[in-house]
């Protein structure tokens, strides 16, 4: 049985006791992917956002918040299953306030004002915890990015964090010219296609 972990939806990196930043991600794909490793006999630990949690009750795992939250989850699944999988689909909220407020900042001021320092780099640790088995990356590039320019992008992440593949878009076109990035990178136009491929890589 390969176990795989699965990170979906977004960050939500805490500015007070009630507020955090975070992006636009449902956790769809990386819902669909592990409903799919379960159906092929695999066994998916979902890393979950409340959101993408509520869409998938019926696979094992936990809801994260933030980014170090997301982080330290991370760490301990591969620490103890340093030959599973793991695909890293979530969103990672790229900044957070240095030190969160603790109370809620009062209402109706005329402005407010924060500091936002870099976040962990999550994928940029993933081998460096022990993982030996197969890891898979996302990557949303800027509106307006080329092909060319997103294969590149991504073969300069799959480098970066030794992952074996990274699956790309562009941000504004997230349905349609997905790219699976390996040692070949592979063009997809439907997004359907590129998660199906994917998860036939996975557990074929």
């Amino acid at each position: 049985m390969k176990e795989v972990l699965i990170t979906a939806g977004a960050t939500r990196n805490p500015i007070d006791a009630i507020r955090y930043l975070s992006a636009h991600a449902t956790g769809t794909t990386g819902t669909t992917i592990a409903r799919a490793i379960a159906s092929r006999g695999g066994a998916p630990w979902m890393l979950g956002s409340a959101e993408a949690r509520l869409r998938a009750p019926d696979i094992a795992g936990e809801e994260y918040f933030g980014t170090r939250d997301l982080m330290g989850r991370m760490q301990a699944w591969i620490v103890a299953h340093p030959q599973g999988a793991v695909v890293h689909s979530a969103a990672v909220g790229d900044y957070e306030l240095a030190e969160p407020l603790k109370e809620k900042i009062p209402s109706g001021r005329p402005s407010i004002t924060i500091t936002l320092v870099p976040a962990p780099k999550i994928a940029d640790q993933v081998r460096g915890w022990g993982l030996v088995g197969p890891f898979v990356t996302f990557k949303a590039a800027p509106p307006g990015t080329t092909d060319e320019d997103l294969v590149q992008i991504a073969s300069r992440q799959r480098e970066r964090v030794r992952c074996d593949l990274v699956f790309a878009n562009v941000i504004g076109h997230t349905d349609r010219g997905v790219w699976l990035v390996g040692e070949d990178a592979v063009r997809f136009e439907r997004r359907d296609d590129a998660v199906e491929a994917l998860i036939r890589w996975l557990v074929p």
